[in-house]
């Protein structure tokens, strides 16, 4: 397992405030909404801007982490990644080969981030913060954290481990999205709620390389 810089060890949650601050600058036009590289996957996020939160339905198994991974790799801000997976530490060499620059993605374990984490929703040091799976996660905070991107300007992923239905809506949300990898070809996305609808592929070739199968961490494609 590769070494992860220092400020992704076990350290309070001020330290990873300020080491993240020390990244803070002034945000170029393309570090204010979601860019990919990725033509279709672009444009399913076009509309997605800063206080806004973003729902993705990913049950464990399907490599559909690739997908909001995508959004993570093109110049990005200070950002968080909150997991909560139990006995699990980061794998840094995946997400470095899948080209996540691990300089500016910062991991968290909470499984209740809202209690545990609140400071860093009452601040913008992160811009773009991902939820992933929490254990906790009431309307309550689901409205609080919605307010907070809102005032603070940072765009929110939510991930849930399971697909996303249209009969079970989120008013909090302004795209839903359930992704998963088909077949070894390519990737599909289903727009549950958004400016477009229906079914997008993505070229297998377009997301992933050929990967090994890690079971040691939290990895981008489990």
């Amino acid at each position: 397992m590769a070494s992860l810089p220092a400020q992704f060890g076990d350290q309070s949650l001020q330290q990873q405030l300020q080491s993240a601050r020390s990244l803070k600058n002034g945000l170029s036009s393309r570090q204010q909404v979601l860019h990919s590289g990725i033509e279709a996957l672009d444009e399913c996020c076009k509309h997605v801007r800063p206080g806004d939160l973003v729902e993705w339905g990913i049950p464990p198994g399907f490599n559909g982490r690739l997908i909001p991974v995508q959004l993570l790799k093109q110049e990005i801000p200070p950002s968080v990644w909150i997991y909560h997976h139990h006995g699990l530490g980061v794998f840094a060499s995946s997400w470095i080969s899948h080209g996540v620059d691990l300089q500016r993605l910062f991991f968290i374990c909470s499984e209740n981030p809202v209690r545990e984490l609140r400071p860093l929703f009452l601040e913008d040091t992160f811009k773009r913060i991902i939820i992933d799976a929490p254990r906790k996660f009431s309307s309550g905070d689901m409205a609080f954290v919605s307010q907070q991107a809102r005032k603070q300007g940072q765009i929110v992923f939510l991930i849930r481990h399971f697909f996303l239905s249209e009969k079970r809506g989120n008013p909090y949300a302004s795209l839903r999205i359930n992704t998963w990898q088909s077949g070894k070809r390519c990737f599909s996305l289903q727009m549950v709620k958004g400016p477009v609808s229906g079914r997008v592929s993505l070229p297998y070739a377009a997301v992933a390389e050929e990967h090994g199968n890690y079971n040691q961490g939290l990895l981008p494609e489990s």
